[in-house]
Order: C-alpha cells, then structure tokens, then sequence
C-alpha cells in the first residue's frame, strides 16, 4: 500500500525520499525482472547495457502499454533512462543509482545482525 502525504519530518533527508522511491518501484515482479534483465547485460555497463520496447515486449510476453507503465514507474524514480531513436525507444540502466540502493539495503541487513 502506497502512503501519499506530504513528508514533513525534518529527520527525513533526500537520501531517505530516494531510496523510498526506489523500493517502491520495486515492488513488482515484472520491475525487478527488468531491472535484472538490464543489469545482466554486460553487468550493466556500456553500450550493451540498452535494450528497446520491442524486445521487451518479446522477452516478457507483455504488451507494449504494460512494457511501457512500468518502464514509467521505473524512470520516475531514475533506475532507467531513455533515449529516442526513430520510432524506438531505448532504455539504459542506471547503475550508480542501483549501487546506492543495493548499498542501502546492505548496510540495513547489517544493522539486523547487531
């Protein structure tokens, strides 16, 4: 369940907002598979590291409208970026952004084992 209101504590820092922002995108099977899928691809690095729509839809088994919301839910929170090239789209992972939170969950399950 998604809570929508405004955060006003002062504790909470931008770090915390994107990191929440993060898990929710992840909140899905078919975005982690994406996410997955794009950080597999020469382990997520370089030129290798795109793929478009169209193979998308074709690997998932998806239609493109479904391919393309949680593609939207997976750029809103800056895990993709695209790029347009005559009618395709391309997508690109953004690894720096998934080290951070994959830094965050492991410091966390750190925190568990003290």
């Amino acid at each position: 369940m998604r809570i929508r209101t405004e955060i006003s504590s002062s504790y909470i820092n931008d770090s915390d907002k994107s990191i929440a922002e993060i898990a929710n995108a992840l909140a899905h099977p078919l975005r982690v598979a994406l996410v997955r899928y794009l950080s597999s691809k020469n382990g997520g690095e370089g030129v290798d590291n795109i793929t478009c729509n169209k193979d998308l839809v074709e690997m998932f088994d998806y239609s493109q409208s479904t391919i393309s919301q949680h593609v939207k839910i997976l750029k809103d929170c800056g895990l993709f970026t695209t790029e347009t090239k005559e009618k395709f789209t391309y997508y690109y992972l953004n690894k720096e952004l998934l080290d951070h939170f994959e830094q965050f969950v492991h410091r966390m399950g750190q925190l568990k084992q003290l």
